[in-house]
């Protein structure tokens, strides 16, 4: 199979999965579609799942890792309404999918995601830069603790399950921004918060999510 031909299969297989993200309500916002269309996700996943990579369903990726569901990466992408020329801090990089995405919306802005796996340091890097995306710093590091040394941030997306969000990660929000994390026991909530100079107040609660654990000082502890 040629480029094209290659380029046309998935082509239509992303056209699938926006229409059943559409018609499912998880995908409303035309730039998250078109950060999505931007950044195939074939491109940031394994070789041997890229067959698969259009299938509404997380993958599963190298140190019992996933990349997310493509409905539950446009709905956290979507509550947390990035504006051009924000600083996001991602918690947790996995392929690079969900940062390349973050790249795209905030422009000129900046993304520094911070993972605990150098493995996926790696091969989230190698995944970026193929697709030349300078805007991102892909960081080895304790995703619970944050980076403090780059605070304030604008938006917060947390990629793993924490029992609670980590009080640093909090601490390091600018005043009016954005988290996001699945919070709880299995299963999670995805609940959205927003930083105010009266504290921290909880905007939107939806159960029913799945996600790998959030590990670190301030998350699960690895045996």
């Amino acid at each position: 199979m040629n480029k094209t031909e290659n380029d046309k299969k998935y082509q239509s297989k992303i056209d699938k999965l926006i229409k059943i993200m559409r018609d499912s309500g998880y995908l409303n916002d035309t730039k998250v579609e078109l950060a999505i269309r931007k950044n195939p996700r074939h491109k940031f996943v394994p070789k041997s799942f890229q067959d698969k990579a259009y299938e509404d369903m997380p993958i599963s990726l190298m140190k019992n890792q996933t990349i997310s569901q493509p409905s539950v990466v446009s709905r956290m992408t979507e509550w947390l309404n990035i504006m051009e020329g924000q600083k996001i801090l991602e918690v947790g990089c996995g392929s690079g999918w969900q940062t390349a995405i973050l790249s795209y919306l905030v422009a000129d802005g900046e993304v520094l995601s911070i993972e605990m796996h150098s493995e996926l340091v790696k091969f989230a890097k190698e995944n970026l830069n193929r697709l030349e995306i300078h805007n991102v710093d892909v960081i080895l590091g304790d995703g619970s603790l944050g980076i403090p040394e780059e605070s304030p941030f604008d938006r917060i997306i947390i990629t793993a399950a924490c029992k609670k969000v980590p009080f640093p990660l909090f601490q390091q929000l600018s005043i009016d921004g954005l988290l996001i994390a699945p919070v709880g026991e299995y299963p999670q909530s995805l609940i959205l918060y927003k930083k105010t100079s009266q504290g921290i107040m909880e905007i939107k609660n939806q159960p029913g999510y799945v996600f790998v654990p959030l590990f670190g000082k301030f998350g699960y502890q690895e045996n």
